[in-house]
Order: C-alpha cells, then structure tokens, then sequence
C-alpha cells in the first residue's frame, strides 16, 4: 500500500476516525493493527520477520539495561546487534557477498519492505538502553508500534526511542489546528510527488535511456534528476510526518532545504537527517568523532560515508558515492581556514555544493559504474548552447505543456523553500504566517496541480527501494 495510492487513501481516514472515536488505554492497539496491516499490504509475507526483529531488540534492550556486570551489558548488546544486524545482511547483501566470493555464482533474495529503515530504528533503541538515555519498554506491544509505526517503515524518518516511546503511552486527543498542519504537510508532499517527480521521472528516464544524448540534455538531466531524487524521498518525509501529525505524533524532521547548503557538510545537517544524526550519534561519536585528531577525524569521516553508501545498496556504485561525499567533507574541512579567509559569497557556495551534490547522483542513479562514467562523459561532451532554444530540450518526453508545468511547480518549490529557509520555519509554519487570501490561493493552486496530475503514471518512492 503506497502512500500515492488510491487504498492508502481510503486506509487513512479509517483509521484517523477510529483512532480518535477509541479510548485512550486502546490507542496503541489500534494503531499496532493498523500498521501490520499497511505493513503486510505492502508485504505480507516478511511481517513475520519485523515480528522476530522487535522481539529480538526488546528483549536485548531489557537485558542489557538491567544487565548486573559490564561484561554482561557488552554481551547481550553485541548478540542484540549481531542477530539483527544477520537478518539485515541477508536479505539486502548475501547476493553481493556471495558474488565477491564465487564470481560465477548468482543468488536472488527478496528484499523485505522497510527493513534497513526499521532495523537502524530498532538498533537504536538498544544502544539507547545501553547508555540508560531510556528505560526499556516494558510492553511489548508499545514497543511494536514503535518499530511497526506506518508514517515512518517503509522510508523514514528513521525514529529514535526517547522520542517515539514516551508519546505512545501519551493522551491523544483531536486538534483542529494540528490536524491542519499535518493536511498540509501531506498535501506539500503529495505535491511534490505527483506534480514533480512524476514529470522529472519521464524526462531523465527518456533522457538516460537514449545513448545518443550529450551536452545541455545531459545536464538537464541530470539537474532534474537531483530535483526529482529531494522531491520524491522529501514528498514521503512529509506525508508521514503530516500523518503522524494528525494521529497527534510528532516524529523528527527529515529535509530542512539541502539544495541551499553552503558546504557538504551543511548539505548532511540538512538531508535524510534522522539517517545522518543516526550515523553521529550510533557510529561516528562511538568512534571518537573529532576528539582524537585530524587524521582520526578523517579516517571515521571515511568509515562513516563508505557504511552510509553500502547501506543503501551493496554495489560499487554506492560505495563510491558514498566515499565522494567523504572526499568532499575532508577537502572542506582542510581549506576550512582559506575559504574564510576567502569570504566567498554565500550564493557562490551555494551553488558550488549543488555542482558536487549533483556530481554524485550520477553514481547514485546509473545502474553500474561503467554506466556512471559513460553518463559523466556524455554529461561534459558535445555541449551547445543552441540546443536549449532549437526545441531538443521540449522534446525530452514532456512536450510544451507538461515542461512548462513542471517548471512552474519547480518555481513554486523554490519559492517556498527560499521562505522557510529565510524564515527559519516549517513549510507549515509558513503558510500559517501567510495573510488568508495568499494561503488559501496556495491550497487551491496545489490542489489543482495535484488533480491535473494524478492520472500520470507513478511508481513507488524511490527511498522505499533501501
């Protein structure tokens, strides 16, 4: 059950009017049944293992926060981290490793739904009981919410235990405003799904899927790409954030405008960030951060980008994308002091971290390495100017209308984030802060966009693939 389809939004409004019309002490179970069952409509037959995962990590959480000696405590959180962690490298990398070790041999397992999102999310809980910073839940039940919790399974955000655990257990009660922040949220989302993704999805795909294109649609392409990877995985952050918003759950913030980062650093302050202060907290601190020195900084700088790309795909290509955005984060670090020095311009820094952004969504989207480095070079051949005014770029599989009418919402995009980036704020909040008129003119005009764009065709999220 995708979050663009028409049972989702039937699922939905059942499920809110239920969750309000039951009494408190029944909240969770109800919630519990209706995340199974959006979980087993997406896949049913893997629900038995998200049932093995939480069982596996509750029971470690409370073993290793009443464990009596160190000793113990270590013990029970490396079998909690190891049986998990098994299940994961299974399903996503035993094809991979079997193929480095046998190169003739190849295996096919079947990724189940979510589980990279929900494993992280279940491992956290752990070392968040080994550190005491959250008592171990006592109910199993809560604690499957928790895990199971439908917004946020298939893609994120990636919730922690001291934040997620104690609103299980809260009073919730309707509220019109909340109800009307989070409608919002999930119509920005929807938005940025149907309107734009499903536009840059045609273009890149005819763009990428013809060899005989170079230069200026290459690099439209790849632009659009970038546009459509934020929109796609930024659109189901909000519906999920807007959902939990509604059932009155407020789960971390997943995008805070990347495209306006002034280094790499800043751009992983501000994308898939329950996945980056993830990898801060439960691996790159743990390995001493930057207390230990330069050189130690950069090696954990590496460790952590190299373990970033793998987990999302256990190719070469991920890797190295991965290992690019180390590269980036050392470089930066090391001319830190001639860049101030420097005071380039915030719009210059701008957008000389989109270029290295872009850069690497080559590696992220080609297929195989080969195919990157055949994209890089058509990307930088061939350019010329005049293929932006002899009809080559309205002939990219949009045609006149549907360019003009992705562009427009790409404005609109920009627009908002440029605001809330100004602002300080939430798009939510932004639309709150707006006069009447404006804002609604606002609803009725993504509204429309969204209705004359529904019958386009449009898969999954792309983040629902990890």
């Amino acid at each position: 059950m995708l979050f663009n389809s028409l049972p989702f939004l039937l699922f939905f409004p059942v499920c809110v009017i239920l969750y309000f019309v039951i009494p408190d002490r029944f909240k969770y179970l109800w919630l519990l049944f209706c995340s199974y069952f959006f979980y087993a409509c997406q896949d049913r037959s893997m629900t038995i293992l998200l049932m093995i995962s939480t069982v596996i990590t509750w029971s470690a959480g409370r073993l290793v926060y009443n464990a009596g000696t160190v000793r113990s405590k270590n013990f029970y959180l490396a079998l909690g981290f190891i049986l998990n962690l098994s299940i994961l490298i299974y399903f996503k990398y035993s094809g991979f490793l079997v193929g480095l070790i046998f190169p003739d041999q190849e295996i096919s397992v079947f990724m189940p739904a979510g589980i990279s999102f929900y494993t992280f999310q279940s491992l956290s809980y752990c070392m968040d009981c080994y550190r005491k910073e959250v008592k171990p839940e006592h109910n199993i039940l809560k604690y499957a919410l928790f895990v199971s919790f439908f917004p946020c399974i298939l893609s994120g955000p990636i919730e922690r235990s001291k934040n997620m655990l104690p609103q299980i257990s809260m009073p919730h009660k309707w509220d019109n405003i909340r109800v009307k922040e989070g409608l919002f949220l999930m119509l920005w989302g929807y938005f940025l799904k149907l309107v734009i993704v499903s536009r840059l999805e045609i273009l890149t795909t005819t763009v990428y899927g013809n060899a005989e294109y170079t230069g200026i649609p290459m690099i439209i392409a790849l632009i659009a790409y970038s546009i459509r990877i934020y929109c796609d995985f930024a659109g189901y952050s909000y519906i999920a954030t807007g959902a939990a918003r509604i059932l009155d759950y407020k789960v971390m913030r997943n995008f805070r405008q990347p495209y306006l980062a002034v280094s790499v650093a800043d751009f992983w302050r501000r994308w898939h960030i329950s996945l980056s202060t993830w990898f801060r907290d439960y691996l790159y601190i743990p390995l001493g951060g930057s207390r230990r020195g330069t050189l130690r900084r950069y090696i954990n700088v590496i460790i952590v980008f190299a373990i970033s790309g793998i987990w999302h795909g256990a190719t070469l290509n991920f890797l190295i994308w991965g290992l690019l955005f180390a590269v980036y984060q050392i470089l930066g670090h090391a001319i830190t002091p001639l860049k101030d020095r420097m005071k380039l311009p915030k719009w210059f820094c701008i957008a000389y971290t989109y270029m290295l952004v872009c850069l690497t969504w080559v590696f992220f989207r080609a297929e195989s390495f080969a195919a990157a480095l055949d994209e890089l070079k058509r990307t930088f051949t061939g350019i010329r100017m005049a293929q932006l005014f002899d009809g080559t770029v309205s002939g990219l599989g949009l045609g006149t209308m549907n360019l003009a009418f992705v562009l427009l919402a790409i404005l609109i995009l920009m627009a908002v984030d440029l605001m809330c980036e100004r602002r300080g704020c939430e798009v939510y909040e932004l639309m709150d802060h707006t006069a009447v008129y404006i804002r609604w003119g606002v609803y009725y005009l993504i509204f429309t966009m969204i209705l004359f764009s529904v019958n386009l065709s449009t898969r999954e999220f792309l983040y629902q693939a990890f």
